[in-house]
This record gives C-alpha cells, structure tokens and sequence, in this order.
C-alpha cells in the first residue's frame, strides 16, 4: 500500500500567532487591532462556502494573504484545535494599561458616572474561563475589564476562541498592583464588591446574596481565582462581598460554580439594575 504522504509544514511568521474559528478571525479582520499576515482557509462546499467566501473578502480588503489549504495542515497549525476551516495568523494582542481605561468612562465630569461597572479579576489563570468570562462581561454590558499581571493568563488564541470573538473588540486592561488600584478607586467613591462562594468563609466583611444587592455608585465585581477564590488582602478591601444562594442542599464537593458561570450570574444580578434604570 502506498503510504500517506504528510503535507510539508507551512512557514510561520516570526514572532506570529494563529488565530482559530470564524468568529475571532472575522471579528480580527474586522478591527484590525492587531498587525496581519494570512489567513489560512480550506476550501468548503455546501453551507460553508458563503462564510468562506466572506473571509477572503474580508483579508482582500485588508490586503491580507489568503492561502487555500488542507484540514490535515490547519490541524497542524492549530494544534488540533476547532478551527472550523479557517486560522489566521497575526501579531499577539496585549493588555491595555489602566491609564488608557481612566478618560473614556469619567470625562471631564469631577465624579464618576453613578452606574459604570468594571470587572476586575484576580488571578483567572484558564484560558477557557477567561475566554467566557469575557464574553459574558461583554453581553451584559460591563464597562471595563481589568486583570492582574501576577500568575494571570494572557490573551492567547485559546482565549478568543472562547470568548467567540469578543476578545478582537473588547479591550481588556490590566495592573500590576491590584490592590493599590482597588484602594485608589475606593478612595474616588467606587464601591468594591467582592465574590465568594460560602459566606462562611469571609470574616470583617458583610456578605449579602447577589439578589439582594442594590447599589447607586459606580461598582468594582471583583472575581477570584479558580481554586482559591479571592485573596484575603483582597477580601478586606471590599466594601460587601456578594454570594449566589444554591436551590438545593448540595452533596458535600459540589458546593461551588464553575468561575466563569459564577461571574456570568453575578453579572447579570449587578447589570441588569443598569437596564432598568436606563444607564
């Protein structure tokens, strides 16, 4: 029998990534935030074709390389990732500095407008969790995300993948000292709203259950890490810390929520107090 023959590896550019899926790599094409260099496309037939086609339009009209070429090399590319037929390959995105974030929301106003709503994480080192985190934060109307540097993940492909895109149009900001962040916007009236998953373990700081929360300031939902939740230096400069009430008794090891739906619920009980009052 004849062997099969392997396609020759194809060339990456210096100092690239390679994005994967339809939606991260429409929605980068679209921005352009981020410096291009080829999209990689399989030929499609039937459903598929249309989204294709539009994908060459896409990078034609960025003036973007197109390259036709087989699953087996795009699996390769992408390390056997879901690409749905497409990868492109581009320069890294990276985190935007808290600088940045500060003008756009407060204006020339001498006080914060009352119903802005910043996500901060601490920690969130799952690119998949990060990915729908953002993409919640994104759908429910967060004004700004910011991360900590320390043991954080970064904005990887994996995270856009996750996120279906949101990541290529959503700037996502970062800090190298979380805590003096949390205490200088305290000190400018934001209230610090911390999350936990048994109230049991948070001392010093009121707990209340997200249902109950109200609030008239602009807030910063402070969200933990994976394993550990927050930081105790971290709890004790939360203002209240906020908790989500199970509809049963749970079975001793099932007693917590992925972070990422956690941050999705949570969300929407602060949010949605945004929609109802026209913010």
């Amino acid at each position: 029998k004849r062997l099969e023959r392997k396609p020759p590896p194809v060339a990456r550019t210096e100092g690239s990534e390679l994005l994967f899926g339809v939606a991260p790599c429409s929605l980068a094409l679209a921005r352009a935030r981020r410096g291009l260099f080829r999209l990689f496309l399989k030929p499609s037939s039937g459903s598929r074709r249309p989204v294709t086609g539009e994908l060459a339009l896409q990078a034609a009209a960025r003036g973007v390389r197109v390259q036709w070429v087989r699953r087996r090399e795009l699996d390769t590319l992408c390390g056997g990732r879901v690409h749905q037929g497409v990868c492109l390959e581009a320069t890294p995105l990276r985190f935007k500095s808290l600088e940045e974030a500060e003008k756009p929301d407060v204006g020339d106003e001498e006080r914060p407008k009352p119903r802005l709503v910043w996500l901060v994480l601490e920690q969130i080192q799952d690119p998949m969790n990060l990915g729908a985190v953002l993409r919640s934060a994104y759908f429910l109307g967060v004004d700004r995300v910011v991360t900590s540097q320390r043991n954080s993940c970064p904005l990887t492909p994996t995270v856009s993948k996750a996120s279906s895109g949101v990541m290529e149009i959503f700037d996502v900001y970062s800090t190298d000292d979380l805590r003096s962040f949390l205490k200088a916007k305290s000190a400018e009236g934001w209230e610090v709203i911390g999350t936990v998953s048994k109230p049991e373990d948070v001392e010093n700081v009121p707990v209340i259950s997200c249902l109950e929360f109200q609030w008239n300031k602009p807030v910063l939902l402070v969200i933990g890490n994976e394993g550990e939740g927050l930081s105790l230096e971290t709890q004790l400069l939360c203002h209240r810390m906020l908790t989500i009430p199970p509809g049963r008794a749970l079975h001793p090891g099932i007693e917590s929520l992925n972070v990422s739906v956690a941050t999705g619920i949570l969300l929407h009980s602060v949010c949605s107090q945004k929609l109802r009052h026209g913010d």
